[in-house]
């Protein structure tokens, strides 16, 4: 279960850097490399939430 809140947070780190310019931030990182490292840490985190959820149920299905 914690492992899927922290996937839900490097989502949302992910969503940040990928909507920087729109938020109004303004990082001294090159803007390639900030898009780039932003859709990975959404990759990253979208994998975590879904390994979580799937041992999740794989977890409670044992228990029946």
């Amino acid at each position: 279960m914690v492992s899927g809140l922290i996937g839900a947070c490097y989502v949302c780190v992910g969503l940040v850097l990928f909507f920087h310019e729109q938020l109004h931030l303004q990082f001294s990182l090159d803007k390639t490399f900030t898009y780039v490292f932003g859709a990975i840490v959404l990759i990253y985190g979208t994998y975590r939430i879904i390994k979580s959820w799937k041992s999740y149920f794989s977890f409670s299905d044992q228990d029946r």
